[in-house]
């Protein structure tokens, strides 16, 4: 479940491409006022939701329509922020200034048994590998080694695909036990994998962006983007894909990472005597 907010600008600004925490910020302001989602700020439980850039890029000028995605796997969620952003309509994200002029929902789903279909991430996955599962993997953990204890090792291309898609199921799986629907079995519980193929959005794979995830915090951040394939083999399969779409992929999606968006979908192809 996602809504979209339909933007139009009201001052000229030059496109922020860090503006992650502010617009966080945006969003935590529509939620504050809700004890349970109050408590939850500044932890590592967390509301669960994810949201997009505000699209598309570029500099701004007075007038110019833009919009913003907001999933999240739990309703209520969304039914809050609606409230909110239908009384108040001031959208300023540093310098970016906007009101809001619309607020649409939607609920994409990757089709039933069968079906396929093409998921891409639109904000960058954030994959910060802990000691456990670099040995885990058999990396080198010198980088580790010779930072302080909050130091992680940023996936890389030298690193292989098992760690980033090992850390993808398993913040899938803390999603799927905070927010998720019991009926079913985990993303981490399972041995098939959550895609049929991968591949790099970028040229370059990872990217460096600056993220301060609070006001006197700086760091340089290394991300990924990627193109994922699917085929739906069951119900539990397609509940894990829609709850990628729901609550995003990677860590710290609820600071502006690991949005996705359903790029296509085909249905089961009938079968033929």
């Amino acid at each position: 479940m996602r809504i979209e907010l339909s933007l139009d600008a009201i001052a000229d600004a030059a496109y922020d491409t860090s503006a992650h925490h502010k617009l966080r910020g945006r969003i935590w302001k529509a939620l504050e006022d809700v004890d349970e989602y109050a408590a939850a700020h500044d932890t590592n439980r967390g509301v669960g939701f994810a949201f997009s850039n505000i699209y598309p890029w570029g500099d701004i000028e007075t007038g110019d329509q833009r919009y913003l995605r907001i999933a999240s796997p739990q309703r209520s969620v969304l039914d809050d922020l609606v409230r909110h952003f239908g009384r108040d309509r001031t959208f300023d994200v540093g310098q970016m200034r906007f009101e809001i002029d619309e607020i649409s929902g939607h609920a994409p789903d990757v089709g039933e048994p069968g079906a396929t279909g093409v998921i891409d991430t639109a904000t960058g996955v954030f994959c910060a590998l802990d000691r456990r599962l670099a040995e885990e993997h058999g990396l080198d953990t010198t980088k580790i080694d010779e930072g302080d204890s909050e130091t992680k090792l940023f996936w890389r291309p030298k690193h292989g695909l098992d760690p980033l898609q090992e850390t993808i199921r398993r913040s899938l799986q803390r999603t799927h036990e905070q927010h998720g629907d019991d009926y079913y079995t985990g993303p981490a519980e399972v041995d098939e994998p959550l895609f049929e193929s991968v591949e790099p959005i970028k040229d370059d794979v990872t990217y460096a962006i600056h993220f301060q995830p609070a006001t006197a915090v700086d760091r340089t951040v290394i991300l990924s983007k990627w193109r994922y394939g699917y085929r739906v083999r069951d119900e539990t399969h397609r509940y894990h894909l829609n709850l990628a779409l729901d609550a995003g992929i990677g860590q710290r999606r609820e600071h502006g990472f690991g949005f996705v968006n359903l790029i296509n979908q085909q249905p089961p192809r009938a079968e033929t005597s």
